[in-house]
Order: C-alpha cells, then sequence, then structure tokens
C-alpha cells in the first residue's frame, strides 16, 4: 500500500479524452467563426470593387466634362461683317454653332456640333503636315448605342479639322472615326443660354431665331450608370468668344 496515495483520490483507467458532445460543440463554434470571418472578407472586398468603379467612372466623367468645357472656351464663329445672314439657297455656314435633340428609340440625347481652336492630333499614318498640325476644327459632340451590349449608350466626340476636307458635308461624316468619351451614359442634356439669360434646348446660330448669334453659355449634364450606382456630372461653361446677336451689334 502507497502511504502517499490519498485514500478517496480516484483511480485513472486508460486515456483521457473529449466527448462526442463536446467535439461537435467546437465544430459548431469553428463554422460561426469562419463564417463571420467569410463574410467580413466578403463585404470588405465587395466595397473594394465598389470604389475602385467609383474611382473609374468619376475619373471617365470629369475627364469628359474637362474636354467639353475645354471645346467650349476655345469655339469659334466668323464675326461681323465677315459673316452675313445667309440668303435662300447659301451654302450652310460650316462654322455655325449647332445645338439638336437626337431621338433613338424612346431616348432622346443632345448633339452639338461647332468649331473650334481645339483639335486633338492624332497620328494619322500620313506625313502631310496638315493633318498633324491644325488649329481650326470642327467638333461634333453625339450619343450613339454601343456596339458592346454591356456599356449602353456612349458618347463620342468627332474632331475634324477643316484643312483636311473645308467642304465636306458634315451628315456624311463617318462617325465611327469618332473615339469614345464616357460609356454607360443614360442622359446627356445640354442647355445653352442667350445674350440675355433665356434657355433653349436646341441652338442654331445660322438661324433668325437665335439672331445668328453663338450662346453666351452652355449647361451640361450627363448621367453615368453601372451596376454600382448612378454617377450625375454637372457645370456651366461661359462661350467667351462668339458672335453677339445681330440687333445688338446694329444697335451698338
Amino acid at each position: 500500500m502507497n502511504p502517499f496515495r490519498h485514500q478517496n483520490q480516484p483511480k485513472m483507467s486508460g486515456n483521457p479524452g473529449f466527448t462526442l458532445l463536446e467535439v461537435l460543440m467546437a465544430v459548431v463554434i469553428f463554422a460561426v467563426i469562419a463564417t463571420i470571418v467569410y463574410s467580413a472578407m466578403n463585404a470588405a472586398l465587395s466595397r473594394i470593387g465598389a470604389i475602385k468603379d467609383g474611382d473609374r467612372i468619376f475619373a471617365m466623367g470629369a475627364g469628359c466634362l474637362h474636354r467639353i468645357s475645354t471645346d467650349l472656351r476655345s469655339a469659334y464663329a466668323d464675326p461681323y461683317p465677315l459673316f452675313a445672314p445667309p440668303d435662300a439657297g447659301d451654302d450652310p455656314d460650316p462654322y455655325a454653332f449647332v445645338g439638336q435633340t437626337d431621338f433613338m428609340g424612346g431616348d432622346s440625347f443632345s448633339g452639338l456640333r461647332f468649331a473650334a481652336f481645339a483639335h486633338l492630333p492624332v497620328s494619322t499614318g500620313s506625313a502631310d503636315p496638315r493633318k498633324t498640325a491644325v488649329a481650326l476644327t470642327q467638333l461634333f459632340y453625339f450619343v450613339e448605342k454601343s456596339q458592346e451590349p454591356d456599356r449602353g449608350y456612349v458618347l463620342r466626340r468627332g474632331d475634324r479639322p477643316f484643312a483636311w476636307d473645308a467642304d465636306a458635308d458634315a451628315d456624311k461624316w463617318d462617325t465611327n472615326k469618332a473615339p469614345v468619351l464616357c460609356t454607360h451614359i443614360t442622359e446627356f442634356v445640354l442647355t445653352y443660354f442667350d445674350h440675355e439669360g433665356n434657355d433653349r434646348k436646341t441652338w442654331d446660330s445660322s438661324d433668325e431665331a437665335t439672331d445668328y448669334a453663338t450662346p453666351a453659355g452652355v449647361e451640361i449634364f450627363f448621367r453615368i450608370e453601372t451596376d454600382q450606382g448612378s454617377y450625375p456630372f454637372f457645370t456651366r461653361v461661359v462661350v467667351p468668344a462668339g458672335r453677339e446677336p445681330l440687333e445688338r451689334v446694329k444697335n451698338q
């Protein structure tokens, strides 16, 4: 008999271990913790994706606003007396500032054509210096359905220097040459302001309705929509160089 053993100490038989209930409880606790961790990581990754998409959209929209604003600030129109109100049968004014509304299915978008000192030189594969160093150009802004289904409507900017083909018909210009500025466009609205502050949705500087003037300012609004949300963009631009109303010039 061992004199140092307590009389009431139980005898150990076999190796101690976990019961089935303890194992199941551990598995359940681990599953709960893993689910929480996975959900948190998935939410964080989704948020990162949304932030990256938002940054891309805002960069694209801001770049588009900047481009349109820069072009409008460099708009050109023949001043008086270089410009005279056209008579019936006269050729259209190649430097006319024309804002219109285009309809595509059930949607409507603004379209714009004007002359400006804002040509963006691009590589044309030609050594002709006229095609690489030109100032005055005819610009087009228009919306069309993208050929890629996931991009919706796209906003294009056409840029045709007058030195290339000053007598070309603008309506027959190849729109496929115009690069895309913005994708996923759902709204594109231009509002024009005359020299009295009145607003118009269309404009034609070669028409009597505008008194043959170019607009004093243009309001730009467009909306980009993706799976991540809706992104509106808005600004107003003063057109510094243009043609005043004919009646105002006559009264001076």
